[in-house]
């Protein structure tokens, strides 16, 4: 088995906003964790920073990741947090040569 792709996206939400971009957030996720290929998703806020959210997505490969980005609901999801946000989200793709476990 290769590495697992890992993807990070982060995204400052008006307060304002927040229960649509969580609503529409727990939509998306229960959806990814039945895509092939998707080894973990989930979704964080801040305790010392609220509106500020982190998403931690691990795949078998890029393939998973962009056959991911394709998906209906992930587009609607990214169209509601586009409303939502303050700032720009950034979103980084990251393959590890290698995985060690601490």
């Amino acid at each position: 088995m290769s590495d697992p792709v890992l993807v990070i996206a982060r995204a400052r939400v008006r307060p304002a906003d927040r229960a649509r971009f969580v609503a529409a957030a727990h939509d998306c996720i229960a959806a990814t964790r039945q895509e092939q290929g998707c080894l973990g998703f989930d979704m964080h806020e801040s305790l010392t920073a609220p509106g500020h959210f982190i998403c931690l997505e691990s795949w078998e490969t890029r393939a998973d990741v962009e056959r991911h980005m394709a998906r209906p609901y992930l587009k609607a999801f990214l169209a509601v947090a586009g409303a939502c946000v303050s700032v720009a989200p950034v979103i980084e793709v990251v393959e590890p040569r290698s995985v060690d476990r601490l």
